[in-house]
């Protein structure tokens, strides 16, 4: 888990059957509000932040559910079963126009909520086990899903709205996902960097190079700003002009 700053509040899930999930003041520490919870141990999954009719709403995932808890207050405003084996959730969850979708690995999939206009309550719109994508994220790109899941090793394409898998393909090995400019830069757990150009039903792969320095699992997330994709890598850091 990342933690996650807004103003003087430092957010985080620290899994304790009584402080669940807290605030803390980021100058001095100081406890801002202690979130119950679900009194579930923490997922691994950085939050998010949604601002919906005026509120703040802190989304984050425990052990087996999915959080909806008032920024300001620390009130629990809803809790959503999503469950694994492993009971590790480690993907953020991504938000737009009132749908909310997360992914777990492990066989669990995605599912798709739709937020009351306050962020008070939610409900499910749909489920796709197609894409059960572990740690790596995706992205939202012309009204479609990105990314790779975690059993079969492919990537996939599905329908925001709809939950519909639209098409599947394996540009490379399954891993982290970002988008810039259109394109799709898919980074596999083996250490392939792939440009990808996705489709409507799907993706074709354009290029890719091999990570050549560092150790360990390939499971950074890339960056790119300002012309320049940054790769980590264990104790090393690359960077790519990708800029034309």
């Amino acid at each position: 888990e990342n933690l996650m700053i807004d103003g003087d509040k430092v957010f985080c899930t620290v899994g304790g059957p009584v402080h669940n999930v807290i605030a803390v003041n980021k100058h001095t520490g100081k406890l801002i509000w202690s979130c119950k919870g679900k009194g579930e141990i923490s997922a691994y999954g950085s939050p998010a932040l949604i601002t919906l009719s005026g509120r703040k709403v802190l989304v984050t995932q425990t052990a087996s559910h999915i959080l909806g808890i008032d920024a300001s207050t620390g009130v629990l405003l809803w809790s959503h079963e999503q469950t694994n084996k492993y009971s590790v959730h480690a993907n953020s969850p991504l938000f737009h126009d009132g749908l909310l979708f997360i992914s777990s690995g492990y066989g669990t999939g995605g599912v798709m909520l739709q937020l009351s206009p306050d962020g008070s309550s939610v409900k499910e719109v749909w489920r796709n086990t197609a894409m059960d994508n572990r740690m790596g994220g995706f992205v939202l790109l012309n009204g479609k899903l990105y990314g790779s899941d975690d059993s079969n090793k492919a990537w996939y394409c599905l329908d925001w709205k709809t939950g519909t898998t639209l098409g599947s393909a394996k540009p490379t090995g399954r891993g982290t996902i970002i988008s810039a400019d259109g394109m799709l830069y898919c980074y596999s757990d083996k250490g392939e960097m792939a440009l990808v150009l996705p489709t409507s039903d799907g993706m074709t792969r354009v290029s890719s190079f091999k990570v050549p320095f560092g150790e360990d699992p390939n499971w950074a997330h890339p960056v790119i700003h300002d012309g320049r994709l940054y790769v980590r890598h264990g104790t090393s850091l690359m960077v790519y002009h990708i800029k034309k």
